[in-house]
């Protein structure tokens, strides 16, 4: 047991990063203006002074909850298409990689659309930053795997639309699979771009 009371946690090297994913959590639960500062600091057992230590306010946390997850960084990363496999191989496989992405960062869909669909003024930003990097990523996946696409624009978005479409459906029909989803996709995005 540690001899540490409660709501008074040591400073630990990762309290920042722990933070972070607990408010990830716990607004994906709630919705942002559903989880307060305070509800937050007992949920990483920490003073509420701590919190604002890190995060001046609930909108530069939720700001830096998007941030933290790089992903801009991570869209430039090439991805896993095999390049001798025929066009609407690669394309199922593009397209099942960046659907598994965005089901491993449905914390953040969740929370980005639900407070985006209640107009919430901090994450309207946050959310159209965020979509602005899916399409240019896309552009060049496509480009780059995919590179006998006529239109690359418009297959980048109907690219990010599908996955968006996914993630939804997944979200309302939580009894299908989500590789049935991702198979879903692949079959609208072939018929449509190498029809």
């Amino acid at each position: 047991m540690s001899s540490v009371p409660a709501g008074t946690a040591e400073a630990r090297p990762n309290q920042r990063e722990h933070i972070l994913d607990t408010a990830l959590r716990l607004m994906s639960e709630r919705g942002a203006t559903g989880m307060s500062m305070r509800q937050l600091a007992a949920a990483c057992d920490l003073q509420v002074a701590a919190i604002y230590h890190y995060f001046e306010s609930k909108d530069a946390l939720l700001a830096a909850v998007v941030a933290e997850r790089r992903y801009g960084d991570r869209v430039v990363d090439p991805l896993p298409v095999d390049p001798a496999a025929p066009p609407a191989e690669r394309l199922a496989d593009l397209y099942r990689v960046v659907f598994a992405g965005a089901m491993e960062e449905q914390a953040i869909w969740r929370l980005l659309i639900g407070e985006g669909m209640r107009g919430e003024p901090t994450v309207l930003p946050v959310g159209g930053e965020l979509l602005d990097l899916m399409v240019p990523a896309a552009r060049g996946w496509l480009a780059a795997s995919v590179p006998e696409l006529d239109d690359t624009d418009g297959a980048a978005e109907l690219l990010v639309g599908q996955m968006v479409v996914g993630f939804v459906r997944s979200v309302f029909r939580p009894d299908l699979d989500t590789a049935e989803v991702a198979e879903e996709g692949v079959r609208a995005l072939t018929a449509v771009l190498l029809a």
